[in-house]
């Protein structure tokens, strides 16, 4: 979801942004990109926004049980359970031949790719769809993770060697807070990585070219203040990692949501991220770079400690809206798990292929 930082000539800030968020996307006067690209894909003629991302979605079950999973809440905003729509391409060659000719059909528009899941550090097929991306020289590679698995040896090498090798630009680990016990019980994980590991991880990833990102949901009781941001901040310098993302709990429709216990969880515990920035830009500890308004997130970006600082909220209310107000026009492209090209995070809608 997040773009590269670029350096620009200082960035005002847009208060109107931060209080109405999506609502202010513009995508001929805001956005990133700010035009669409027209392209033929498989005989169809489509249009995609220039700046959209191709999100490779590992088929690997997430070893995580987090009760704010965002893979959850997705399928759970349009009414379903994930269990009703992952659908898995199980013969490899099969799946690497459909990612291939996926790649060779998007290079026209050139997206940026992410892998994510369900939890990719763990998926047996890893080290071939990094080689895969690489060799397709596909832009700004990333990978988010809950870096369990970034140390474990596949065909000879560390996990998080493999994801140098392959040229990836940002690696992205969740870390719901910095005290081990704490995190492993929110995230409700006992195989995550322990402080030195991720330092070593950060280390490598930083030695090969990789920029190690800390990515932290905002939640009550735990980090959910500006006091916890910075004890969140020192932690991050401490093993290493420039780079930290705090992230409100998606929001969505409550009319089209499957009542369920990941979205019970996060409206019980969302922390509202506007409130937190007033109090950002009120504390001269951190220093303005930039806004990204999107059409369904808002990010800022800060500076603090030496460390690049993101905030972001989405809401996948918002991205129905903007799919109903132009459905021809592409934002985000998934290759899914049955090895299917869609426009969205559901496999059955938006299918491409």
């Amino acid at each position: 979801m997040l773009p590269s930082l670029q350096a620009t000539a200082a960035p005002k800030f847009v208060e109107e942004w931060r209080r109405r968020k999506s609502a202010a996307f513009d995508l001929k006067g805001n956005s990133t990109a700010r035009r669409t690209v027209e392209f033929e894909l498989w005989g169809r003629r489509v249009r995609a926004y220039s700046n959209a991302n191709l999100s490779v979605y590992s088929a690997q079950a997430c070893n995580a049980k987090c009760p704010f999973c965002v893979e959850e809440l997705r399928p759970a905003s349009r009414g379903t359970e994930l269990v009703a729509q992952k659908r898995v391409e199980a013969d490899d060659e099969r799946y690497f031949g459909k990612l291939e000719r996926a790649l060779e059909a998007l290079r026209p528009l050139d997206p940026s790719v992410s892998v994510t899941g369900g939890e990719p550090s763990k998926d047996p097929r890893l080290p071939r769809l990094l080689r895969t991306l690489a060799a397709r020289g596909a832009r700004k590679r990333t990978m988010t993770t809950n870096g369990s698995g970034l140390l474990d040896v596949r065909e000879g090498r560390p996990l998080v060697e493999w994801v140098v090798a392959a040229g990836l630009r940002h690696l992205n680990i969740s870390r719901a807070h910095p005290d081990q016990e704490t995190n492993a019980s929110l995230m409700r994980l006992r195989e995550g990585l322990t402080v030195a590991q991720l330092s070593r991880v950060a280390q490598l990833a930083r030695a090969g070219g990789a920029r190690a990102r800390l990515s932290c949901v905002l939640l009550r009781g735990a980090i959910d203040s500006l006091d916890g941001i910075l004890s969140y901040l020192a932690f991050a310098e401490s093993v290493g990692v420039d780079n930290v993302v705090f992230r409100q709990l998606m929001l969505a429709d409550p009319a089209t949501t499957l009542p369920g216990p990941v979205t019970r969880f996060s409206d019980a515990r969302r922390v509202p991220l506007e409130s937190l920035l007033d109090s950002v830009s009120a504390d001269p500890r951190f220093s303005f770079v930039r806004q990204i308004v999107g059409y369904y997130y808002y990010v800022e970006v800060w500076r603090c400690r030496g460390i690049d600082v993101v905030f972001e909220e989405a809401d996948l209310a918002a991205l129905e809206a903007a799919k109903r107000a132009d459905p021809d026009l592409i934002h985000e492209l998934i290759f899914h798990p049955n090895a299917e090209l869609a426009s969205t995070w559901q496999p059955w809608d938006g299918v491409l292929g």
